[in-house]
C-alpha cells in the first residue's frame, strides 16, 4: 500500500524534473563508452538496468503530460472558441431594452456606470455574461442602495460595434431624440454625468 502512496507522490512532481531525468538516462543509455568516460560515467554502467527502468518510466510520464497537456489546450481553445460566438450571438440577440442599456455606456462615455442591480434587465445581462459588476475591495462589491457599478464585459466591449445598439455614426435630429427618449428608466433618475 505504502509502494503505491509513493508512486503516485512522485507522479506529482513537476514535468521539468522527469524531463530532466530522462534526457540524463537517455545520455548514459545512448552515448558510447567513449563518451561515459570523458565525463566519468564509465563507473555507473553497472546500474544500467536500473538507468534504463529510470529512462523507460521518466520518457512515458514526460509523453503522457505532454498528450494531457496538448488535450487541456485544444479543449481550452474549443471553450473559449464556443464562448465568443456565444457572446456574439448574445449581442445579435439584444432586445430594445438591454440596447438601451448599452447606449448608455456611449451616452455617458464611460466604461462603468451605476445601475440598479434589481432591474430585472440588468440582471439578465449580469447572467449573461453581458454585463459584469465591478469588484472594488477583496473581491466584494460596494454599492449605494441597490446600485452597484459595473462594465461591460471585455470581449463584448471589444466586439460591440453602435449598429448593435442602434447608433449611428452621424445621428438624425429624429434619431438622436429617439435615443434619449428611450433610456432606461433608471438612467433618467439619475442624470449625473
Amino acid at each position: 500500500m505504502d509502494f503505491f502512496k509513493s508512486f503516485f507522490d512522485v507522479t506529482k512532481l513537476p514535468t521539468k524534473i522527469f524531463l530532466v531525468v530522462s534526457i540524463v538516462t537517455g545520455v548514459f543509455i545512448f552515448s558510447g563508452s567513449e563518451i561515459l568516460k570523458k565525463l566519468h560515467l564509465d563507473k555507473f554502467q553497472t546500474y544500467e538496468g536500473f538507468v534504463g527502468l529510470a529512462f523507460l518510466f521518466s520518457t512515458v510520464l514526460v509523453i503522457v503530460n505532454l498528450i494531457i497537456w496538448i488535450f487541456n489546450k485544444l479543449h481550452f481553445e474549443y471553450k473559449v472558441i464556443k464562448l465568443k460566438s456565444e457572446y456574439k450571438q448574445a449581442i445579435e440577440d439584444l432586445d430594445f431594452h438591454e440596447k438601451a442599456v448599452l447606449r448608455e455606456f456611449c451616452i455617458r462615455k464611460q466604461s462603468s456606470i451605476n445601475v440598479p442591480i434589481d432591474d430585472p434587465i440588468i440582471s439578465g445581462m449580469l447572467n449573461k455574461n453581458i454585463l459584469k459588476m465591478n469588484n472594488q475591495i477583496n473581491g466584494s462589491a460596494i454599492g449605494t442602495g441597490m446600485n452597484f457599478p459595473v462594465s461591460m464585459s471585455k470581449y463584448v466591449e471589444k466586439i460591440l460595434k453602435p449598429e448593435h445598439i442602434n447608433l449611428k455614426q452621424t445621428p438624425t435630429e429624429e434619431e438622436i431624440s429617439f435615443v434619449w427618449e428611450n433610456r432606461p428608466e433608471w438612467a433618467n433618475r439619475s442624470r449625473r454625468y
